[in-house]
């Protein structure tokens, strides 16, 4: 659907395109209330919303992708900007933009605003399904990577998480521990479920959970209660998680691995230095970030194509911190 204009508006309202602008930019009050209600009435049936950006675009043929992630902080999603912004070469103008959970819907629309043609959605949209519609209503393509269910609205590239708990879980039982510690965080996004869903479904011992916030931080407050449970392993859902569980197990002398085996998600880049170092899930992120940007790309080029959902495979990365 293509964007409206402020002509559209315009001819919908039956006013001049000046008229919409003066009435939208709150310079209407030299008109009756019932033409500024039927512009702005106009408005909101066509989905416009003004182009903030419309000028200094003017010439341009660069297409323009915003990318909304939950943390500019967290390894895995600098990462995954990384490679958006090495994929995107000198045609694509990127903007990148994290957002807390109560402010998804106003990054999304005020990226809309700035004018831009498409999203790449890295973080869990709350009511997805009203905010996909919006997006879509203003002409704006999207793709969603896995952290919020597929709800069939949008292309979706994910990784296999089912497949990176299984593999923890016969990893762990392969080296013969009974009673294991999994740490994750009290909220979960979708991607993290299907992880602790494929770890339980392959996992046949003892399970113990500790709920803490999505941090290293998170992971530090909760090894205290990991070593009083008398666990000999721990999975913590992603590295960040891991990562404080090592020092907190560090401070309290526990020796890991030794005393306790410990388990990341997503080898972000701490994984490979700690000490000692994290056995962990890897996943493609760098082939996911190009891949999100290929299908946001083709959406613009071919808006009428079949929706498309990539999944890619994940692998097991044994360090130090298992044995």
């Amino acid at each position: 659907m293509p964007k409206a204009s402020i002509r559209d508006v315009a001819q919908l309202a039956s006013v001049s395109p000046t008229t919409v602008s003066l009435i939208l930019n709150n310079k209407g009050d030299r008109f009756p209330q019932e033409t500024i209600d039927r512009v702005i009435a106009a408005r909101d049936e066509l989905g416009y919303i003004p182009n903030k950006n419309a000028q200094g675009l003017r010439g341009t043929q660069k297409t323009m992708i915003g990318i909304l992630v939950p943390s500019l902080r967290n390894p895995f999603f600098a990462d995954l900007m990384q490679s958006i912004q090495a994929h995107g070469g000198r045609d694509v103008d990127l903007i990148f933009q994290s957002a807390a959970d109560d402010m998804v819907e106003e990054s999304i629309t005020a990226l809309v605003e700035r004018g831009v043609n498409g999203l790449i959605i890295a973080r869990p949209i709350p009511h997805a399904e009203k905010v996909i519609q919006f997006v879509k209503r203003r002409g704006v393509v999207a793709v969603m990577l896995d952290q919020s269910e597929d709800l069939g609205l949008t292309d979706i590239v994910t990784t296999d998480e089912s497949q990176g708990g299984r593999l923890v879980a016969e990893l762990l039982a392969r080296q013969g521990h009974q009673k294991v510690a999994l740490v994750r965080p009290s909220l979960l996004t979708h991607n993290m479920t299907q992880r602790i869903r494929g770890f339980m479904q392959n996992w046949p011992y003892e399970l113990v959970t500790f709920e803490t916030t999505l941090s290293k931080h998170g992971g530090l407050a909760v090894a205290e209660k990991v070593n009083q449970a008398a666990v000999s392993a721990v999975f913590a859902v992603n590295d960040e998680l891991a990562i404080g569980v090592l020092r907190g197990l560090a401070d309290l002398g526990v020796r890991v691995p030794q005393d306790i085996s410990v388990v990341g998600y997503d080898n972000t880049d701490y994984a490979e230095f700690v000490i000692p170092s994290l056995t962990t899930v890897t996943q493609p992120v760098w082939q996911l970030g190009q891949k999100a940007l290929d299908l946001v790309l083709h959406r613009l080029e071919n808006p009428q194509a079949d929706l498309v959902t990539e999944m890619m495979a994940v692998k097991l990365v044994e360090r130090e911190s298992t044995k």
